[in-house]
């Protein structure tokens, strides 16, 4: 079987792909990437027409490889998925929606994120699944591109300061980007800590199984 990725970044590849590595070792990775998107995402604050055209091209070139799923990993396209999931068969996954979907056992959620735009589909999400969850989002906008920039203490240093921020405020706390994945092995809040690469590795497997509707 043949799972695609989409990415609009590549600090996003080596947490994934050793997400499958570990829950399905066997399973052929296709990757697709726009690294351009992510800047047109920061600059226009929203999913515009250009941004919808380019990134259905690569679910287009997705579906064309007959893949049985689609994965996500850049949370600030979320909302993409229900614009072009009705044009397509294959399941188009959300970059962390098994991650929230997770957070939702909990009452209070901690949102802990490096691009501006996550907040708000996160939150969208989790509000739209139970009204009444209290969330507190912090953000350290752009941090995410620290990492490319070869920064990579400087990025961590950040993101744990977000978490110390947080803990002990709410009863979870979720590292958004896919890019954080790694600083949740260096950290022992007080609270437990998601991260989305497994949770949606697992999704994806769960769902080519048929044991996820």
């Amino acid at each position: 079987m043949k799972i695609a990725l989409i990415h609009a970044t590549t600090t996003a590849l080596k947490p994934i792909e050793r997400a499958f590595q570990t829950v399905a070792p066997n399973i052929e990775l296709l990757h697709f990437m726009d690294t351009g998107l992510l800047a047109l995402m920061e600059k226009s604050g929203k999913l515009t027409p250009e941004i919808i055209r380019r990134f259905s091209a690569l679910v287009n070139l997705a579906y064309d490889s007959r893949v049985s799923c689609i994965q996500l990993t850049c949370s600030a396209f979320n909302g993409i998925t229900s614009i072009l999931q009705p044009l397509y068969p294959v399941k188009l996954f959300r970059s962390d929606e098994a991650m929230l979907d997770e957070a939702l056992r909990y009452s209070t959620i901690g949102l802990i994120s490096t691009v501006k735009e996550t907040p708000i589909a996160l939150q969208n999400y989790l509000l739209d699944k139970n009204p009444d969850c209290k969330i507190v989002s912090l953000v350290d906008p752009g941090i995410i591109h620290l990492l490319s920039q070869g920064r990579r203490k400087e990025h961590d240093d950040r993101v744990k300061k977000m978490v110390k921020q947080l803990d002990g405020k709410t009863e979870v706390i979720l590292l958004s980007q896919y890019s954080m994945e790694h600083v949740a092995k260096q950290i022992n809040p007080s609270v437990p800590i998601l991260t989305a690469p497994l949770l949606s590795a697992k999704r994806c497997l769960d769902h080519l199984n048929g044991t996820f509707r």
